[in-house]
Formats: C-alpha cells, structure tokens, sequence
C-alpha cells in the first residue's frame, strides 16, 4: 500500500512539475513568427499567431500596473511588437519561461513606477 501511495504522489509531482513551464521563449518565438507573416500579409498559422496575441493579452491583463505600467492607448499590437522585437534581441534568453520573457520585455518598455493613466 505505501509503494502505490509513493508511486502516486510522484505521478502527481510530475504532473505538477509539467504544467510550471507551459510554454519556453523557444516556442513563444515561432508563434511570434507567425504573428509577424501575419502583419506583413504572408501565409501563416492562425492557431499560432492567435496563441502569440493572446498570450501576450494575458500576461498584460494579468500583470499591468501589478509588474509594468502599460499606458492608456496602447494597443495589443504594440505590445505584442514591443515582446517580439525584445525577443529578437535576446536569443540567449529564449531557454527561459515565455511568461518570464514577456514580463522582462514590458517592464523594460513599460517600467512600473512611470506616470501613466489607468486603462479601463
């Protein structure tokens, strides 16, 4: 009884482990590939420019004026070029969690602290 107990905590430590990193810069760099074709009226996968668009939403709508001060007015396209473009410039980073990337690349566009209006 305590090997299957042991066997199932670990299965369950596992799953755990699996779903802390969802998503590397690696795979956010191939969506953010797709978004680019996408601007620039190229074929492209709409599953993964959507991933890439609403990814970015996410950790804006989650982390904004919590981690970084997106100013009223901006769009989700200036967001989504803003995290891209930093991507390019940071290859060395792309190993690391998307989440953790996105929010380096708007804190560095969009320090916390800046005096910019609430969005609604």
């Amino acid at each position: 009884m305590k090997k299957i107990l042991l066997v199932v905590t670990l299965c369950l430590l596992s799953f755990q482990t699996a779903q802390a990193e969802f998503k590397t810069g690696n795979g956010l760099v191939a969506t953010w590939r797709e978004y680019q074709k996408s601007c620039t009226g190229k074929t492209y996968n709409p599953n993964d420019d959507g991933f890439y668009t609403g990814y970015i939403a996410a950790v804006c709508d989650s982390s904004t004026h919590i981690l970084f001060s997106i100013p009223e007015g901006a769009t989700l396209g200036q967001a989504c070029d803003v995290v891209g473009k930093w991507l390019d410039g940071h290859p060395e980073e792309w190993n690391k969690p998307a989440q953790q990337l996105v929010v380096k690349a708007l804190k560095e566009a969009f320090p916390l602290g800046k005096k910019s209006a609430k969005r609604k």
